[in-house]
């Protein structure tokens, strides 16, 4: 009898512990639902690394408007007309990583002439939108070795916070959940793996 009551005891025992393990996996994935849900009405504007949203089915495709070697003037010249067309309540933009790669002399100067035109046209084409304006992303020093422009990042950053108090939208600096969760780099050391992209939204969210 005593050990049928043991049994039981342990029975009882795994079957909570069991219960346990499963609840954070679902609490997060109703965390990671109600976070997505503050993003319906928003766009995010932006390269490859904005891209990646849409790609890796973390938000829907027509929230989306990047491509691959999108820089600030080809994102005035081409998503400005469909923006205007949704009229989200938030548009988020993150610029600058192919802005300074442009082979031309002062590829910052471009850069900054490019994103204040595109902003002056967000607000002109839908008054009532919040802009933000995210730092761009960190990446691997092997990267760097590659194109070592990269290594202009910070000083980049810092004209981005300048020009988002000029600009009065919002800036916000993504650049920590990048440093802490370096294992979220993907190969090429500039793009991200699909975990990194739930993280990046719970960032966002904070600053709605």
């Amino acid at each position: 009898m005593k050990k049928i009551m043991i049994c039981f005891l342990i029975g009882i025992l795994l079957i909570g512990t069991a219960a346990c393990g499963n609840k954070p996996a679902g609490n997060k994935a109703a965390e990671d639902d109600d976070i997505k849900a503050q993003f319906e009405n928003s766009v995010f504007l932006g390269d490859s690394i904005t891209e990646g949203f849409a790609f890796n089915e973390i938000l829907p495709s027509e929230n989306i408007m990047a491509g691959a070697g999108a820089t600030a003037g080809y994102v005035y010249e081409e998503y400005m007309d469909d923006l205007a067309d949704k009229k989200p309540d938030n548009v988020f933009i993150l610029l600058g990583s192919d802005d300074m790669l442009m082979p031309v002399d002062d590829p910052k100067a471009l850069f900054e002439i490019d994103l204040t035109k595109l902003i002056d046209q967000i607000k002109e084409k839908v008054p009532d939108i919040k802009i933000y304006l995210q730092s761009i992303m960190p990446v691997t020093q092997e990267a760097i070795k590659q194109y070592p422009r990269y290594k202009e990042i910070d000083e980049y950053n810092q004209l981005l916070k300048e020009m988002a108090g000029k600009l009065s939208v919002t800036y916000v600096d993504i650049a920590a959940i990048v440093n802490e969760n370096p294992d979220l780099f993907a190969e090429d050391g500039v793009h991200f793996k699909k975990e990194f992209y739930q993280l990046w939204l719970k960032k966002l969210s904070e600053s709605i």
